[in-house]
């Protein structure tokens, strides 16, 4: 009899491991690609080399609240591992790194990505992989309005904030005319399908729109042209680089136009590059407040921003990573330990309402595609003054 007791005891005993072991071995199984017992992989393909180098900042920006977390425990038990690589802003390489990320390294999601061009170059293949593109640095038209629930655009479209600019020209300046310099790639024509949208709504006309190479900063005969059509003011769909050169010209001749600036031209760079003097005067969209707003959330990412790049001014773009990051690292929160995967992800991204725990005023995304899964909505506005970015309320939203 005690034979016998002790033959069902170590049965149970073996019963009882094998369904602790099928357990967790459930739980883990349960984790989709890029998730371990102790790290979360996600990828970012990011200008690092090249002449759009300067947006790096947004990666830069996201890898500084993935470092802050990672110090403070990670998610759930769990560190992130923010890979980047570096595709120069070429959508030939965007489509060589992708894969890798997704086939290779089996990451989780694409998070806080760069680029208009490199993310229409690659977006139907992420897509067609089920795998959450969150928070990509784009407002070209495919990507933040693309049919599937994995993809969550970081910011309103192009097309929407070219339609802002003449609002702003119309409404707060009273221009009848305007003037158009752009960059030659989807971001640009977006801003200008954008404005010629709106024109006959808010009564103006469109006199000159200009376009200029990525890789060419001369902008000197645009500048002319648009000068001698003699418009109320002057739109500029620019990067740092480009609009800096603008500024200069615009100087250089005198010409005394009101300007409106695109937010991703917003950089202390422009500035640096150009003259206080130049640039005093000029309106730019902005999706954040200043980094000199006393903001507790703003002055937090400020002082880790120059803990982990000490070289950096923070300015914009940073904040479209970081912001993007810290959206991120909430739905992951909210997750839990287990059964972490890429569904049950954009399930927890689409269940966020009224969250004001990030840079970004609040966070409301809804179940959808990704025109209802903006994780920023409203465009604000800033005015440089004495060399410094400052707040500025246009008439409509007092």
């Amino acid at each position: 009899m005690r034979d016998f007791l002790r033959h069902i005891g170590k049965g149970v005993l073996l019963v009882s491991l094998l369904v602790l072991f099928t357990g967790l071995s459930i739980a883990y199984a349960g984790n989709d690609p890029g998730v371990t017992d102790d790290s979360i992989l996600l990828g970012s393909y990011q200008p690092m080399t090249g002449k759009e180098s300067t947006y790096f900042r947004m990666g830069k920006g996201a890898d500084t609240w993935y470092r802050y977390v990672n110090e403070q425990g990670g998610i759930n038990g769990r560190k992130i591992i923010f890979k980047m690589v570096d595709d120069s802003y070429n959508p030939s390489r965007t489509k060589v790194i992708v894969k890798r990320f997704i086939e290779r390294d089996k990451v989780f999601a694409i998070a806080d990505p760069l680029g208009s061009a490199p993310t229409a170059a690659v977006i139907d293949y992420i897509v067609k992989k089920k795998v959450p593109l969150v928070g990509a640095g784009t407002g070209a038209a495919k990507n933040v309005g693309y049919p599937s629930k994995y993809v969550f655009p970081l910011y309103p479209s192009y097309f929407l904030e070219g339609q802002q600019l003449v609002r702003f020209a119309a409404e707060q300046l009273g221009a009848k005319t305007v003037t158009l310099l752009y960059q030659n790639d989807p971001s640009g024509k977006s801003h200008l399908k954008g404005i010629k949208s709106v024109l006959k709504k808010y009564g103006v006309k469109l006199l000159v729109a200009e376009p200029y190479e990525k890789d060419e900063l001369d902008v000197s005969s645009q500048v002319i042209k648009m000068k001698n059509a003699n418009p109320d003011v002057q739109l500029c769909s620019c990067a740092p680089e480009h609009a800096a050169r603008f500024f200069t010209e615009r100087q250089k001749f005198g010409w005394k136009v009101p300007v409106e600036v695109v937010f991703f031209g917003q950089s202390p760079k422009v500035i640096e590059l150009a003259g206080k003097d130049a640039v005093d005067g000029a309106y730019f969209t902005t999706i954040f407040r200043s980094p000199d707003s006393p903001d507790p959330k703003m002055r937090q990412f400020v002082r880790l921003l120059k803990k982990y790049y000490p070289n950096e001014e923070p300015d914009a773009i940073h904040m479209w990573g970081y912001a993007g990051a810290q959206v991120v690292t909430e739905a992951l929160r909210r997750m839990g330990r287990n059964n972490i995967t890429r569904d049950r992800f954009v399930e927890t991204l689409e269940s966020i309402r009224g969250w004001r725990g990030s840079l970004i005023p609040v966070v409301n995304i809804y179940k959808g595609n990704a025109p209802e899964h903006y994780l920023i909505r409203d465009l604000s506005w800033l005015v440089v003054k004495d060399g410094r970015f400052t707040t500025f309320t246009p008439k409509w939203m007092k």
